[in-house]
């Protein structure tokens, strides 16, 4: 997955600070550039015209507080700005495209179900049809290394590539996590059973891994990876484990054939209660997997 731009959402809050951060320094590693977005909300279309050109103004100049501070930050990244007006995750969304980082920062650090930016970032990643991060505001420099949620559908495996990509780039470990929890069927009655039943639902997560893992070493031959099978719901193993991870990559986890509007319950449960900076992607769309498939054997290089 090639990034071409980032577009951070901005509002002047601390995690909207954290954001730009975040994004500037994943652009100056890939020479690309950054637009920050502040989207002033129309509140469901209710701000009448009279008022529209003072809502430009102090958009405008929340905007401008935002360039300031990220052009202070010395990156050497090109840095622009655009103003929308209008509900901001549909506004951020519309930027969305394969080639696109959307980033936006949040409150939220671990288990407070149903907070608003937790429901917004849902929104965003719903709506979006290319990657999305979301980044606490106290995301610390002190994390280390790269985590990605394993599943065999098309999103799962360009999660892989991604992370794969990126634990290249920040020249860290990549941690691939599948979980072979599972409700234990109902003609599954005895101890020993039981037992059974769940060492080969982790014989199929280590396939799963393994597949992966195979997928990861194809795309970045130089990288560490390890591989953990978990035995609790993925969306919490999955944050326990990003407690002190730089990233946490994870697919849309929809059902094949969902629709846009339906993010898998994993994704759900992880932007619920994220605990650190996450990576929602989404699978490639038929033209993005035709030119893959033009260009296959080919592997991210980082200069």
């Amino acid at each position: 997955m090639e990034i071409r731009r980032y577009i951070v959402g901005v509002d002047g809050s601390v995690p909207a600070r954290a954001a730009i951060r975040w994004a500037l320094a994943g652009a100056r590693e890939r020479g690309v550039g950054v637009t920050l977005v502040h989207v002033a909300d129309d509140e469901w279309g209710a701000v009448g015209s009279r008022l529209i050109e003072e809502v430009d103004q102090d958009a405008g100049k929340r905007l401008d507080e935002e360039l300031d501070y990220a052009r202070s930050l010395g990156t050497g990244v090109p840095v622009g700005g655009e103003v929308r007006l209008g509900s901001p995750m549909a506004e951020l969304a519309s930027y969305s495209d394969p080639g696109t980082m959307i980033v936006v920062g949040t409150h939220k650090t671990g288990f407070h179900y149903g907070r608003a930016f937790g429901s917004r970032s849902l929104q965003l990643a719903n709506l979006a049809t290319g990657p999305v991060a979301i980044v606490p505001e106290a995301a610390s420099r002190m994390r280390r290394g790269v985590i990605v949620g394993v599943d065999d559908t098309p999103a799962g495996e360009a999660a892989v590539d991604l992370a794969a990509d990126l634990a290249c780039d920040h020249h860290c470990e990549l941690m691939t996590v599948r979980s072979s929890e599972a409700h234990v069927p109902f003609d599954v009655e005895d101890g020993d059973e039981r037992r059974d039943w769940q060492l080969r639902r982790d014989d199929e997560a280590r396939g799963v891994l393994a597949s992966a893992v195979s997928r990861a070493r194809a795309r970045q031959s130089g990288i560490v990876i390890r591989s953990r099978v978990v035995r609790r719901p993925a969306g919490a193993a999955l944050n326990e484990l990003a407690r002190s991870a730089e990233l946490l990559v994870i697919g849309d986890s929809r059902r094949a054939h969902a629709q846009l509007g339906s993010l898998g319950a994993v994704a759900y449960d992880v932007l619920l209660n994220l605990s650190s900076p996450t990576i929602v992607v989404h699978a490639p769309t038929a033209e993005v997997r035709r030119e893959q498939s033009r260009t296959e054997g080919e592997s991210h290089v980082i200069g």
